[in-house]
């Protein structure tokens, strides 16, 4: 009797329920959907982010099919975007993560992440946007950052990553925007960055870089927004800023820039918006600078700045 009792229970745990749905049925070797290095890719990046408890999953590792499952797109056959924006991501990003070449955009915005960027995701030369925002990102950024050359948007604010900007992110020809706010990174701002002709948008500020602001910015005359705000810089305003004539905000402020405000800054008829407080700036005013048309806000307390006599 008690025979029979064992193989009662055997069978009803056969066939409890779960134990035969879901990841229990997944096998590696039914998708056909992606290439097997690419699914490897995507179930360790599960794996070291801690996907048990990510607040959306919908079909991972339940169907065959990655691009049903959440924040996966597939385009002809490989893995084209990792979109897991506010997602509960907890843990490392894993090296397998360069496996996905085909990918074009990486959104972990808003997470938990840690650890550092793998050198291994310098190996996406199809990535257009890369957002790792709002994490807990440490480390520096990998030197070969440069092999990004399709990147068109990069977003790293509001981590703790560190140390000097690889003179190879200048390499990156085609971004329109960059955001290395509130990091803690130091050195000299890369005169690499002259060669980012394409950029729009760039905000270093809340670092610790230092250094002069690199000759040759002007030549950046795509760009509507600068800011380099609270850092270390020192050296004077380079005159060449002026040639950004597409400038819409300056945000040079709290700083140690000494010299004088150049004098034809007033050739940024576009500027809305001048920010060059808690500086050591000299000097008088250039001519006409209250007298700039779409300028609505200026900034320049915590100088060292005089009004000639004939601008009284």
């Amino acid at each position: 009797m008690r025979f029979f009792q064992i193989i009662i229970i055997v069978v009803s745990i056969l066939f409890i329920p779960g134990l035969v749905s879901g990841k229990n049925d997944f096998k590696e070797s039914d998708v056909t959907e992606i290439p097997q290095p690419e699914l490897k890719a995507l179930m360790k990046i599960y794996q070291s982010l801690d996907g048990d408890s990510w607040n959306h999953k919908r079909e991972w590792f339940e169907s065959n099919t990655p691009s049903s499952w959440y924040g996966v797109s597939v385009i002809d056959g490989h893995v084209t975007e990792l979109s897991l924006i506010a997602n509960n991501l907890q843990g490392t990003i894993p090296p397998e993560i360069g496996n996905l070449t085909y990918l074009q955009l990486i959104d972990f915005y808003n997470n938990n992440v840690t650890g550092s960027i793998p050198p291994e995701m310098c190996n996406l030369e199809m990535l257009r946007k890369l957002n790792l925002a709002n994490n807990q990102l440490t480390g520096s950024l990998p030197a070969n950052i440069g092999n990004l050359k399709q990147l068109e948007e990069i977003i790293l604010s509001n981590n703790k990553l560190e140390g000097s900007v690889p003179e190879s992110f200048g390499l990156l020809s085609k971004l329109r925007g960059a955001s290395l706010i509130n990091n803690r990174f130091t050195g000299n701002i890369p005169v690499t960055l002259r060669q980012m002709k394409e950029i729009v948008f760039l905000s270093l500020t809340n670092n610790d870089f230092s250094g002069s602001i690199p000759s040759g910015i002007g030549q950046l005359v795509k760009a509507k927004w600068i800011n380099f705000s609270k850092n270390k810089l020192t050296g004077s305003i380079p005159p060449d800023i002026c040639n950004m004539t597409n400038l819409t905000r300056l945000n040079l402020s709290d700083n140690q820039l000494t010299g004088s405000i150049p004098e034809n800054i007033t050739s940024l008829q576009k500027l809305s918006y001048l920010n060059l407080s808690d500086n050591q700036l000299s000097g008088n005013l250039p001519h006409g600078l209250y007298d700039m048309k779409n300028l609505r806000g200026i900034l320049l307390f915590n100088n060292r700045l005089a009004i000639s006599s004939d601008q009284k």
